[in-house]
């Protein structure tokens, strides 16, 4: 699964210049909250500039 993505601007990652990058696995999880739970894909994206992996919640990136 190799799709380009922009990062969410409200991340210090995305302040710092290091905005795009490369989705290279996306994991579930499933957090309880009380009685309802949460479903939400994290995508672990490989960035251009620093070359760094760091998660990320899956829909708030941008496909690029």
């Amino acid at each position: 699964m190799s799709m380009r993505v922009q990062i969410p601007a409200y991340t210090d990652r995305w302040m710092m210049g290091d905005r795009y990058g490369e989705v290279i696995k996306v994991t579930r999880t499933r957090k309880q909250n009380g009685k309802l739970a949460v479903n939400s894909e994290i995508a672990h994206v490989k960035l251009d500039k620093s070359g760094k992996t760091q998660r990320f919640i899956l829909a708030d990136c941008v496909e690029i």
